[in-house]
Formats: structure tokens, C-alpha cells, sequence
């Protein structure tokens, strides 16, 4: 490609993205393919400290024995509870009740997008968990089988309920509401983040990764929903699956 037909390419791209820019629409894909670029750089510093055994992978070691050292009764007690609404079966329950009722307030774009963020962080987890293969650490409170890098734990909760917390978002029509949403959702995911720590059963890093490959994967549902959420809608709706979905979620 000449110099000629560079600069025609990189014309129309800005061209482009300037028109969009001047729609809300335009914007919120925008904003959101930002978002999910940084989480992906964040994810790909923390992963590349794993790998090549920088200070923050050594790190992990000790803070975790050192943590595990800390370990109480009541604390190890109140952890379990906190980590149990980071699981997958939970997010998942949540995620399905609110997906039925935006569904049967006829909210089709919005139940949509909770089984995109759920199931596209799902598979995205197994992958990089296949992918790295680390192993839990040696102090956790419970020895499970899985990987330990990154934290499904993490990573669901992240997609999960920041997937809720943008749909409620809307909805919300104060600073003080939005601003409550924004510490609420932060505090949730950041305590399920520790209690994985405190349970022993993942490093820190691992957290880390997991929390921004859920912000990734949470920020391109976000940009797929405002960019195609429409027309899947107008597409769905009168088919034979809706008018099934329709029959399962009344009964």
C-alpha cells in the first residue's frame, strides 16, 4: 500500500469515528472499545510479571504466607460468606433473575446483554485459565483442582455485577444514587477479590488479572450491545424463540 492510499485509509477511519463520535451511540462504543483496550494492557503487564517472575509474581509468594499467617476463625468465617457471592453459580442466578424480568418488561436489549457478559466471561476465563496453567498456592484454606491464574472469582464478579450496575445506571437519576452504584459495585468486587486472597486459594496477581479481563470483556459486551443491541431486537422479536422464551418465563 502506497503513501497515497495510507493516508486515504487513515482519512476515512477519522472521518469516521469523528461522525460517530457526534451520536450518544457513537460515543458509548467509543468510550467503551477505550476501556476494554486498557483493561487488555493491564492484563497483559500483570500476566507478562507472571511469567517472567518480576517482582510482583515474587511478591505474590510472600504476601500470601504472610496473609495466611493472619488467618482467624471469624475472619476465615465472614470470607466464606463474602466469596460465595463472587461464585459463578450465584452471578449466574442473579444474572438470570434480573434477564427474565427485564425480558418480561419487554427491556429485550438489556436482558440480552446479561447472557453475553455472563457466558463470553465464562469461556473467556477457562481459556486463559487453560492458557497459563498456574497453580493454586500452597497455603489455601481449601485445595481445589482448577487453575489458579486468573481468578474466575474475580473476573465473573467484575463482568457480573458491573454488567448490573451499568443497567442500573440509567435508571438512577441522582449524583448521590450513581455515586452509591459506582462504591457499592466497587466494594462488592473488591471484597469477593480478598476473601480469594484470605481463603488462600489465589495470589494476588491472579485477582488482579481477573478483575481486569472481567472490565475487558464487561467494556466490549457494553460496545456489541449499544452497536448491535437494536437489531438483534427487531430480529427477535415475534420469532419462534421469543414466542418459546415467552411460554417458559410466564409458567
Amino acid at each position: 500500500m502506497d503513501g497515497g492510499a495510507v493516508h486515504r485509509v487513515t482519512a476515512r477511519t477519522v472521518a469516521v469515528i469523528v461522525s460517530a463520535w457526534h451520536t450518544p451511540e457513537g460515543r458509548r462504543v467509543a468510550l467503551a472499545l477505550v476501556a476494554a483496550a486498557g483493561s487488555a494492557i493491564a492484563f497483559a503487564r500483570i500476566a507478562e510479571d507472571y511469567l517472567t517472575n518480576d517482582p510482583l509474581a515474587r511478591w505474590d509468594v510472600s504476601f500470601a504466607r504472610w496473609l495466611s499467617g493472619e488467618r482467624t476463625t471469624a475472619g476465615t468465617d465472614f470470607f466464606r460468606v463474602i466469596t460465595f457471592f463472587g461464585s459463578p453459580a450465584v452471578a449466574l442466578t442473579v444474572a438470570a433473575v434480573v434477564c427474565v424480568v427485564l425480558y418480561r418488561r419487554g427491556h429485550l436489549v438489556q436482558a440480552a446483554f446479561l447472557p453475553v457478559v455472563l457466558g463470553g466471561a465464562e469461556l473467556l476465563n477457562l481459556i486463559l485459565k487453560v492458557s497459563f496453567h498456574r497453580p493454586r498456592p500452597e497455603v489455601a484454606f481449601v485445595q481445589l483442582d482448577t487453575y489458579s491464574f486468573p481468578s474466575g472469582h474475580a473476573m465473573i464478579s467484575t463482568a457480573a455485577y458491573g454488567a448490573l450496575a451499568y443497567l442500573a445506571w440509567s435508571r438512577s437519576r441522582t449524583r448521590g444514587g450513581r455515586l452509591f452504584l459506582i462504591a457499592g459495585t466497587t466494594l462488592l468486587v473488591g471484597l469477593i477479590g480478598f476473601s480469594r486472597m484470605y481463603l488462600g486459594v489465589h495470589y494476588l496477581s491472579d485477582v488482579l488479572a481477573g478483575v481486569t479481563a472481567g472490565a475487558f470483556w464487561l467494556a466490549v459486551s457494553i460496545a456489541l450491545q449499544t452497536a448491535f443491541g437494536e437489531r438483534f431486537a427487531v430480529g427477535f422479536t415475534g420469532s419462534r424463540a421469543d414466542r418459546f422464551a415467552r411460554r417458559v418465563t410466564r409458567s
